[in-house]
């Protein structure tokens, strides 16, 4: 039987051979120019406060549907849309989201963040803790988009909401009519 000390160099020496015989990653996609102004348009919109703290609030570089499959962003949520079709088409598809893209310091918001790789970060039990978004679903016809925020500051500590947006003119807004759905820890 092979010690656990043991299986840990196999493994480095395996990931050590793959990254010298050159297979590395692929980078990872950036999300849509457009998805920018959605999380820009959100974060100032609902989340403004968070921007004129001393400490500027941190934000996840990766897209995340977090907790992945939470009853709150599902259920809750498909029963809330269930009277509006494009809505339903944005939550399915944003649910059904798997692919991570990367989020760059593209945002426009009313103070300074900071961009941050992974939940290490994490200000415990202090709001916002770390900020992450989902990826931006749009309708077909590009009048409406979907996104999911959260936030994590710790284990009991945090919330994530579903918010809908309209396009007006060349900006987006949040819509007046929200499904109120997510999650609260």
């Amino acid at each position: 039987m092979v010690e656990g000390w043991k299986w840990a160099i196999i493994a480095i020496s395996i990931a050590t051979a793959g990254v010298a015989f050159g297979q590395q990653s692929t980078p990872m996609k950036e999300v849509a120019a457009e998805s920018y102004e959605v999380y820009s348009s959100v974060l100032s919109e609902h989340y403004g406060s968070w921007f004129k703290e001393k400490d500027p609030p941190l934000i996840s570089s990766y897209t995340a549907l977090e907790p992945q499959g939470h009853p709150g962003v599902g259920a809750n949520c498909r029963e809330r849309a269930k009277d509006v079709q494009v809505v339903q088409d944005l939550l399915g598809q944003l649910v059904s989201e798997k692919e991570k893209f990367q989020i760059s310091s593209k945002l426009r918001l009313p103070g300074k963040y900071q961009m941050v790789k992974g939940k290490s970060h994490i200000r415990e039990n202090q709001e916002p803790g770390i900020v992450f978004l989902s990826n931006v679903e749009f309708s077909p016809d590009r009048s409406k988009a979907i996104v999911l925020v959260g936030h994590s500051c710790g284990p009991l500590c945090g919330d994530g909401f579903v918010w809908i947006l309209d396009k007006q003119g060349d900006h987006w807004s949040l819509a007046k009519d929200q499904l109120h759905c997510g999650w609260v820890r």
